[in-house]
């Protein structure tokens, strides 16, 4: 799972948002707009296993130029390639290279 083909992936509308990262943008005031631009300006700094699904971490910035980390994996669902899983501000400085 690689950036390149991540961005790609967006690109062409093969990403889906989860119940999950809906609540999170909600509750920190995320827009879809957001979750773009952190893909879009973003590195993949590591991966993870979250829920059994290899998932892919990402620091970018926000449309406001804020640190800003999402959680990608790989879609169970099979509707898209992807599935967004959520959304945070980078406050933790021992995981992130950015934070708040």
């Amino acid at each position: 799972m690689e950036i390149r083909e991540i961005k790609k992936a967006l690109m062409q509308g093969e990403i889906r948002l989860t119940s999950h990262v809906l609540s999170r943008m909600e509750k920190r005031g995320y827009t879809k707009r957001d979750l773009i631009a952190c893909i879009m300006s973003g590195e993949k700094t590591h991966t993870q296993i979250y829920k059994n699904r290899l998932c892919a971490i990402i620091e970018g910035v926000d449309t406001d130029g804020l640190p800003m980390v999402v959680v990608i994996g790989n879609d169970f669902s099979k509707q898209t390639k992807y599935a967004l899983v959520t959304a945070m501000p980078p406050i933790n400085k021992k995981r992130f290279k950015q934070v708040i």
